[in-house]
């Protein structure tokens, strides 16, 4: 039977039958036992119950019983594979047989059905007709398998139902097992070699044009981490050449800073003692240090956290030459951005970096940092520094406070002012949307955030777009960006 979905239904198919001639005078019994034995089925041992209650052999007895003393030789055909044999269809006769017109509703082997329900009730309506009973054997998903009641006395009739799937893969894997990562991790050595950064994708086609398979996106991930591990070392052992790399530098060039703080290290709640890990570190290289003697009195500071078996925290310091190239000059790692953290980090480079006055300070408005100012004892405020605040980072908090998508551009425009007038219309404008939003523009002073009212002290930068560039592409150097 076929429905008009183009998906052909799973289809249910008699593969053979034995019958015998048998008439309704050998069923004939009315009572409570026979009709409690319809429908039973046989358990996994497949062992039918007996009726005088006989006793099965022992396995071992037979076993001993059918024990040869000369030495077991397989005939010959066992030694011989006959591949032709063994994917020949089990029934080749009625493979291209139509389905027999059956008269009088008797079963016949090629019958097609359109479901198991369809195979139970024509059995039901049969079995009733010619008032006979079977016993299910098997009653599964795919196949159906019954006989005769009757089977063993005098009658020989069965019947099993199978299941034809039509069922195909929608996509054919073209992975292959014996392609691991470790083969990947060989085959793509001089890549990686020559660019740690190689992105997945392309380790994807690599082996794809090498090996004629395409592997999946996480197989070829492990890979490239794999050596990427065996160039440069895994987590354990990179964390514990920091000191070292760190050493090299200070003894490579003795005019780079680099200050430690480590803390106890306990396990448990119990102090391991003479041992010491890593709290947070602060670095500058020298060019770092001197190429800023040339760059606008402008810094950013931004932090981003760090992924992978170590957490944490890089602060990055960046600052802009006269030829607008950015200029990173200051680095830290820190278990995340604290009150703590952002002090360690900013004293820093105000000691051994930034020295000099009147320099420009862009950030977020992130409550540490502004409280590591207001303790900084003058070095990051008035008249040696001025803090200012990234206006996308403004709007970001105008939006996140009034959920207003058109109202945070105005904001934004009040921010790149470049005259009073220009100011005062715009910011009008904003008042006259709601007192609320100007209320809330109200509490963060104009000179933090309106251009016209710098000082000049931004040296025309609005955002934190520079050291958020430096903080990019850390990541995509590490492998990470992707």
């Amino acid at each position: 039977m076929r429905t008009k979905d183009s998906r052909p239904d799973p289809t249910f198919f008699i593969l053979f039958e034995f019958s015998s001639s048998f008439s309704g005078s050998d069923y004939d019994s009315e009572s409570e036992e026979e009709f409690k034995s319809n429908y039973e089925v046989v358990g996994e041992d497949g062992d039918e119950k007996q009726a005088d209650d006989s006793v099965a052999p022992n396995v071992t007895d037979v076993a001993n019983a059918l024990a040869n003393e000369e030495p077991f030789e397989e005939p010959s055909f066992m030694r011989i594979l006959d591949l032709k044999a063994m994917h020949a269809p089990e029934f080749p006769d009625y493979m291209s047989a139509k389905v027999p017109f059956v008269a009088y509703g008797e079963f016949a082997v090629g019958m097609e059905f359109s479901s198991s329900e369809a195979v139970i009730k024509a059995m039901k309506e049969y079995t009733l007709r010619i008032s006979v009973d079977y016993r299910v054997y098997e009653s599964e998903l795919l196949t159906f398998y019954a006989k005769y009641t009757q089977y063993e006395s005098g009658c020989d009739w069965l019947i099993r139902v199978q299941r034809q799937s039509h069922c195909t893969r929608a996509t054919i894997s073209q992975d292959h097992s014996k392609l691991d990562s470790n083969t990947i991790a060989e085959a793509i050595k001089p890549l990686v070699e020559a660019d740690p950064s190689l992105k997945v994708k392309s380790v994807i086609a690599e082996e794809q044009s090498k090996f004629n398979y395409t592997v999946s996106y996480q197989k070829a991930w492990l890979a490239k981490q794999k050596y990427v591990e065996k160039i440069f070392g895994d987590w354990e052992v990179s964390y514990e050449a920091l000191p070292i790399w760190f050493e090299a530098i200070c003894h490579k060039e003795s005019s780079a800073v680099v200050h430690f703080e480590t803390m106890p290290a306990y396990q448990g709640d119990d102090l391991v003692s003479d041992i010491r890990v890593l709290h947070q570190v602060f670095w500058s290289y020298y060019p770092c240090i001197r190429a800023f003697r040339h760059c606008k009195l402008v810094v950013q500071v931004d932090g981003t956290q760090l992924y992978g078996k170590y957490k944490g925290c890089l602060l990055v310091a960046v600052s802009q030459d006269g030829n607008n190239n950015i200029v990173p000059i200051a680095f830290a790692i820190v278990e995340g951005e604290t009150s703590d953290a952002w002090h360690f980090f900013l004293s820093n480079p105000r000691q051994h970096v930034v020295t000099r006055d009147g320099v420009g300070l862009i950030s977020d408005r992130h409550e540490s940092i502004n409280a590591v100012v207001k303790r900084s004892h003058g070095a990051w405020s008035p008249l040696r520094a001025f803090h200012m605040f990234c206006i996308k980072h403004i709007e970001s908090n105008f939006l996140r406070k009034f959920k207003a998508p058109y109202m945070q551009k105005l904001v934004v425009n009040i921010g790149y002012s470049r005259t009073v007038r220009e100011y005062e219309v715009r910011y009008q404008r904003l008042r006259e949307r709601g007192e609320a939003y100007t209320n809330w523009l109200n509490r963060i002073s104009r000179e933090q955030y309106v251009l016209v009212f710098d000082g000049g002290y931004r040296w025309g930068h609005m955002t934190t777009n520079l050291v958020e560039c430096i903080n990019l592409d850390a990541f995509i150097g590490l492998g990470l960006g992707h």
